[in-house]
């Protein structure tokens, strides 16, 4: 494994601001927590390069211009502008050439800090352009200002924040912020068509083709206006279906695997222990005990 290195030229203005944060044994196994936070008016000699350091970073442009390198590809940076990144892989930003770069950013961590990160990346490039209306930079200025006056309250209505913060990233780059309306009527109508025969033998090439549309586009948008792949849509109605039958029926479980679409018991069990945490045998055990 690579260890921690970092370059950096750090030219920014008198006003800008940079606070660093020790985060209590609390926060770091219970809440998001900020590492480190800031305010900056860079100087068009400023940048930063690094890798392997254990932190997930957003910053996001208030004006001026800048440039990211990030997993191979370079991106420009523009006012209204914001990239969110996982800090272990090498990174290089700097302003551009010529310009200054006025940038809100925080450093953070957390023991959920991966799982949404990972729902972003795989939703989204790493640089996003928000609306005029976006909370995003009003919610970095409160993350700002709560820990330039550390209290009892800091960690706690730090993550909180974060958290506002972490979940208006990932529905933003889901485009889950669109209305309904702009939602593909195939998208409704497929879903609905697989909450009613989620028991059937259901491949990807035959819902899209019973709408008409590409496979591989139609997966893409299903995922973007669901938050779910349309496997991974399948299988959790199933999971939900499956759980109503061990709670309230007698039926042996590879019985129940069947109705729900899933032949292999085995795999049924798999499934379902990934999804629900426990297996179906246990599940319905619990749940006997409580009615009980």
């Amino acid at each position: 494994m690579r260890a921690y290195s970092e370059r950096s030229y750090p030219a920014w203005s008198d006003s800008s601001v940079r606070l660093f944060a020790t985060p209590s044994a609390f926060a770091k196994a219970s809440l998001f927590y900020v590492q480190e936070i800031g305010y900056f008016e860079t100087l068009e000699r400023y940048f930063t390069e690094r890798e392997q350091l254990d932190s997930y970073l957003v910053v996001y442009t208030i004006a001026g211009s800048g440039r990211l390198t990030y997993r191979g590809t370079t991106y420009p940076l523009t006012a209204r502008q914001l990239f969110f990144i996982d800090c272990m892989d090498y990174q290089h930003y700097r302003a551009e050439q010529g310009q200054s770069w006025d940038m809100l950013w925080v450093h953070f961590n957390g023991s959920a800090a991966r799982a949404y990160y990972e729902q972003f990346a795989s939703s989204a490039e790493p640089v996003l352009t928000l609306q005029t209306d976006t909370p995003v930079p009003a919610l970095l200025r409160r993350l700002l200002e709560l820990h330039s006056r550390k209290s009892f309250r800091t960690e706690l209505v730090g993550s909180q924040l974060l958290t506002q913060l972490l979940t208006e990233l990932v529905l933003t780059a889901q485009q889950l912020e669109l209305p309904n309306a702009d939602t593909p009527s195939y998208i409704g109508e497929i879903s609905l068509w697989m909450d009613e025969h989620y028991a059937d033998k259901l491949s990807l090439a035959e819902l899209a083709a019973k709408h008409a549309v590409n496979k591989y586009h139609f997966a893409k948008q299903f995922k973007r206006f669901t938050g779910f792949s349309p496997n991974e849509y399948l299988i959790n109605t199933r999971i939900t279906r499956a759980k109503e039958l061990l709670k309230y029926s007698d039926l042996p479980i590879a019985e129940i695997a069947v109705l729900v679409g899933i032949d292999n018991v085995s795999h049924f069990i798999s499934l379902f222990k990934d999804r629900v945490e426990q297996t179906p045998l246990v599940y319905r055990k619990k749940w006997r005990q409580a009615s009980n």
